[in-house]
């Protein structure tokens, strides 16, 4: 049975491209309405008007998840206009594509990392979750219900050589998930963690780490690898489950192991 999100709207961060976009997308063409948000600027606009072009419900809203203001003025853009949110994708993140990080080699150590690459990564993966979950989770607590997801990484690569700052600020935010599923669990709000489990096709992906891959036959996830399990936790199949950390290709796995039937 295909599943209809008519009536459920759902906000997601960084959905201007890769994984944020094709969750979008997913979402929408059963029936949801989407806002995507990402920084000002013709992608995001792009991004919306591909997605408006393909009769999908969507709109487009700016956001620096790194800036408070910018995130207020979004959560306020959406109050004025949408009376409920369902779903809340923490999904805008940066990595080894932060400004100042493209030109290190590839042996690099954490001292060689300049302190404005560390604190863009940090804003964007950790404090970017805080400020955008701070001024949209209230709406829901008012609601009595909602989901509140985070896109993060494998544990593996939070703590591999070379994923400093990106792995400490996804780890950082997994805490913080862990505590805000505690603290939000009375007030009917899932939260949980979602991550592709492997290398993933996205532009956070740097050229060179693509090319290795391709040229040593290494396994690439596709960008839609999230879409089934962003549509599970968007659908009555996922009620009652909070705290969790899903993994998109193991996702079927999961699904089996505690017994649940999803077939959309």
């Amino acid at each position: 049975m295909s599943i209809d999100l008519k009536g459920y709207t759902a906000v997601i961060t960084g959905g201007s491209g890769g994984l944020g976009f094709e969750m979008a997308k997913e979402l929408s063409a059963h029936g949801a309405t989407v806002v995507i948000a990402a920084r000002p600027g013709a992608k995001l606009d792009n991004a919306c008007r591909r997605l408006r072009g393909e009769g999908l419900d969507v709109h487009a809203v700016p956001m620096d998840v790194r800036d408070e203001d910018s995130v207020a003025e979004a959560a306020e853009w959406f109050m004025r206009r949408f009376d409920r949110l369902d779903m809340l994708v923490n999904n805008a993140g940066i990595g080894n594509n932060a400004p100042g990080m493209e030109s290190l080699p590839e042996d690099r150590r954490f001292y060689d990392i300049p302190l404005s690459a560390v604190r863009a990564v940090i804003e964007t993966n950790l404090t970017g979750f805080f400020l955008v979950s701070s001024k949209f989770v209230p709406l829901m607590v008012g609601q009595g219900c909602g989901s509140l997801v985070y896109v993060s990484t494998s544990a593996e690569t939070m703590t591999r050589k070379g994923q400093l700052p990106y792995g400490p600020s996804k780890a950082g935010a997994e805490a913080m998930s862990a505590i805000m599923a505690e603290e939000l669990r009375d007030a009917g709000i899932a939260v949980n963690i979602i991550c592709p489990g492997g290398f993933t096709d996205t532009d956070m992906a740097p050229a060179g780490t693509k090319e290795f891959f391709r040229k040593n036959n290494l396994p690439i996830l596709p960008p839609t690898i999230l879409n089934r399990t962003i549509l599970f936790l968007a659908s009555p199949a996922s009620r009652g489950i909070t705290g969790e950390k899903l993994i998109g290709k193991d996702l079927e796995r999961w699904l089996k192991g505690r017994d649940i039937d999803f077939e959309g």
